[in-house]
């Protein structure tokens, strides 16, 4: 409900409105694109009261209607917007164009049906050839999911980063580290730490661009390049002691995995880390519903069960450090090996 009509939701609860209760995601949007969020803000919004978008965030507490027709959010909602309104709002068109497919495409993902990947609106969002320059269109191309990633990193940081085993650790290589929302959160826990994130060049002027107020930011470097290259960076004066796969190796087709963690290995300095955070396969979960689970679903043919990881560090020679994981929208899994000294 709505102040004007009750109990205000918590945050917590506008959150999983805006981002999983389909008809409040598509009003929200709609105001979104109306240009109508900057007035809501201001509490001036003046729209008539058989708005239906507006009806719609209203009865979800959302807005509220003051003096005649002008429309407000709700103290709840103007807080959780002024702090995370680029992350709800990458989330909620994710997670409507991911429903979008299942709804339209989702026989095919169902019977193991490929050409499900050509269909899908989800698989063309990520336009990774677009991020392989800097100019102005390709950084234009590039900002939607790479917001889109960020908001997951915001989301997930916060329980993922303390299970992350860097004790000792004073270098670290994040590879595809998006805009270094992950990397940061590690810095902050690990105030000896210098890191670098390896990604795409787009990527990494916008991730410069992004990190540049955190009070962490200049323990960070971007590098722009290829996971395919060798030429992957040095820390500071040395390889680094920790290298981090954060929700990347998914996207990797399985024969193409053993090379990269192979190169990995080899850039890795003695005594040092590979650590693998990945979910595991959406089958092994114990509940799969909701319009949430749609963000997932997309991905569920290339989520791996941990052991996979874990086999192939234990290949190259790498020794395990004990497993972990942890659940938040599905099961994570933080898979690591230390090279011998």
């Amino acid at each position: 409900m709505s102040d004007a009509d009750g109990a205000s939701p918590s945050e917590t609860e506008l959150t999983r409105r805006m981002t999983e209760d389909l008809p409040v995601m598509v009003a929200l949007r709609a105001a979104i694109d109306r240009g109508d969020m900057r007035a809501l803000l201001d509490g001036r919004l003046a729209a008539p009261a058989g708005d239906l978008a507006l009806s719609v965030l209203r009865g979800a507490g959302v807005v509220a209607q003051g003096d005649g027709q002008h429309w407000r959010l709700t103290p709840e909602a103007a807080d959780l917007w002024r702090r995370d309104g680029p992350a709800l709002e990458a989330r909620l068109r994710f997670g409507l164009m991911a429903a979008a497919d299942l709804i339209l495409h989702g026989e095919a993902l169902f019977s193991d049906d490929r050409s499900f990947f050509g269909r899908a609106a989800t698989y063309g969002f990520f336009r990774y050839a677009r991020a392989l320059g800097s100019g102005a269109a390709q950084i234009e191309d590039t900002e939607p999911w790479v917001r889109y990633v960020a908001a997951l990193n915001q989301t997930e940081a916060p329980e993922l980063a303390p299970l992350v085993p860097l004790a000792g650790c004073r270098r670290l290589l994040e590879i595809g580290g998006n805009v270094g929302g992950f990397a940061l959160a590690l810095l902050e826990l690990h105030p000896g730490l210098q890191a670098a994130v390896l990604d795409l060049p787009a990527v990494c002027h916008i991730g410069t661009r992004a990190s540049a107020t955190h009070p962490a930011a200049a323990r960070l470097k971007f590098v722009p390049g290829d996971i395919r290259s060798d030429d992957w960076p040095l820390i500071g004066d040395g390889k680094p002691d920790a290298i981090i796969f954060k929700s990347v190796l998914h996207d990797w087709d399985l024969a193409r995995v053993p090379e990269i963690l192979t190169r990995a290995a080899r850039h890795l300095a003695p005594g040092g880390r590979i650590i693998i955070i990945e979910r595991g396969p959406l089958q092994a979960e114990p509940l799969i519903s909701g319009l949430s689970a749609a963000t997932n679903l997309v991905f569920a043919p290339f989520y791996r069960a941990p052991a996979v990881y874990a086999d192939l560090l234990a290949g190259l020679g790498l020794v395990p450090l004990p497993p972990q994981s942890t659940v938040l929208d599905m099961t994570f899994h933080i898979i690591g090996a230390e090279k011998p000294a």
